[in-house]
């Protein structure tokens, strides 16, 4: 009876401390401390291109609105 409780014992010590150095041979790494990183949103790039379009669509809307004018006035003074 005593020789089992020898075995049992060494076998619970084994297994304790093959669990106790699992891994414990590895080198120490010292990493740095991460500093956090802070995200910028870049400001968004303004265009001419925004002013451009509505200032051409006026002046072609007041370039046909003249040419309408002209076509108007030539009729009327040819019938007469």
């Amino acid at each position: 009876m005593r020789h089992l409780k020898s075995i049992a014992l060494a076998a619970a010590l084994a297994a304790v401390s093959g669990q106790a150095f699992a891994g414990g041979f590895a080198p120490v790494v010292d990493v740095a401390p991460v500093t956090p990183v802070e995200i910028v949103e870049p400001q968004p790039q303004r265009s001419t291109f925004g002013i451009l379009l509505p200032l051409a669509l006026l002046g072609g809307l007041v370039a046909l609105a003249v040419a309408s004018d002209d076509d108007d006035e030539d009729d009327a003074t040819e019938t007469n």
